[in-house]
């Protein structure tokens, strides 16, 4: 094999930019489209097999901010395996 150097390149023809000017987003998944939102989660029936998030970590929540235990998460783990292109790198939260 010739040294990095000695490797010949080919030169790339010109771009088709005519897909990047449609709109490429992904459709919403159903689920989504049919999603509420939430103001008591005391009222939320969930599933059979499925526990609910822990009640304490929201005892004095406002404004539909909650919070969603580890355990009650990895229940879907199986289910969600996309990130949304909206959420940031988790990488940050564990050092």
């Amino acid at each position: 094999m010739p040294p990095p150097t000695e490797i010949p390149r080919s030169c790339s023809g010109p771009l088709d930019l005519a897909s990047a000017k449609r709109d490429v987003s992904a459709p919403l998944p159903s689920a989504l489209l049919t999603a509420r939102v939430i103001e008591n989660l005391s009222e939320v029936a969930y599933p059979e097999g499925i526990k609910s998030p822990k009640v304490e970590l929201n005892a004095n929540v406002r404004d539909g901010r909650f919070r969603y235990d580890r355990d009650f998460l990895m229940q879907f783990m199986h289910i969600c395996k996309e990130k949304p292109p909206t959420l940031s790198a988790l990488d940050g939260l564990w050092h």
